[in-house]
């Protein structure tokens, strides 16, 4: 797939998420888990007390903070109990919406 390709696929989902406001909530589908089926991810906005938005992603039980979103990924980090940071880099292009904005 070429870099065009995954801009393009990627527009859907990275206008919505940019669409979000304060409090607002978007359920994804990402990857698939051990039984083949797809993993739900919801998206949250908050708004901050200059009205800059910013997002995190939960699964199931636990959560990250976005740091950036580009045309084509989005980049999450938390810490662990011992302040040790991890980073993933989520593919826009391999999201799907599975329930919109609510």
């Amino acid at each position: 797939m070429t870099y065009t390709d995954k801009v393009k696929q990627s527009k859907n989902i990275l206008d919505t998420i940019q669409s979000l406001k304060d409090g607002e909530k978007l359920k994804v589908t990402y990857g698939k888990d051990r039984d083949g089926k797809p993993n739900v991810y919801s998206i949250k906005a908050y708004s901050d007390f200059r009205d800059k938005m910013s997002y995190s992603i939960w699964g199931t039980f636990s959560g990250m903070n976005i740091d950036k979103i580009g045309p084509t990924t989005m980049s999450a980090y938390t810490y662990d109990m011992m302040s040790s940071r991890t980073n993933y880099m989520f593919p826009l292009y391999k999201m799907s919406i599975v329930e919109p904005i609510k």
